[in-house]
């Protein structure tokens, strides 16, 4: 069986490594502009907007009513667990890792062999996630952190389980 990796997932997988280099400069120019309190506030709307966002598209599917609970079960564990990473930059990174493992579970899982789909889009986010804490140790002002491959794989898998669940 053959399997492709759309433009979408490149991209996001692209843009995931490429911020890296900027992403907590914004942060600090916005948190400068509007202060903690304010960047917090943001974030969280952020999450919140985006958590009904995935959910109002999930239920455009028209999905049961069990499968619903799970998919807001699944979403809300997901937006309290960000909600609890203390550097508010990680919080946005867990998202976009779900956001990698939804787009990569789309473009890899198959209808006769989702176990085999799931592990390669898992695979390709914590690959994405190297790559991304591999090119933060030659930045100047960012480290290499296993921690963050371990969180950017929670996000992928995060992604994956809403994906099943949509």
């Amino acid at each position: 069986m053959k399997y492709k990796i759309s433009k979408t997932t490149i991209g996001i997988g692209l843009f995931i490594i490429v911020s890296a280099s900027f992403s907590r400069q914004i942060l600090a120019l916005v948190q400068l502009r509007i202060g903690e309190r304010g960047v917090i506030t943001l974030l969280g709307l952020v999450l919140v907007i985006s958590g009904l966002a995935f959910l109002i598209f999930a239920i455009r599917n028209k999905p049961g009513a069990k499968r619903i609970l799970m998919l807001i079960a699944i979403l809300t564990s997901g937006l309290y667990f960000s909600w609890q990473i203390k550097i508010p930059v990680e919080r946005i990174h867990l998202l976009e890792y779900a956001l990698l493992g939804w787009f990569a579970a789309r473009d890899l899982i198959k209808t006769n062999q989702k176990a085999k789909g799931a592990i390669l889009a898992c695979t390709l986010g914590i690959a994405v996630g190297i790559v991304d804490e591999l090119f933060q140790a030659v930045l100047p002002y960012r480290v290499f952190e296993l921690r963050d491959i371990v969180f950017n794989g929670l996000g992928t898998a995060w992604g994956i389980a809403l994906y099943f669940l949509s």
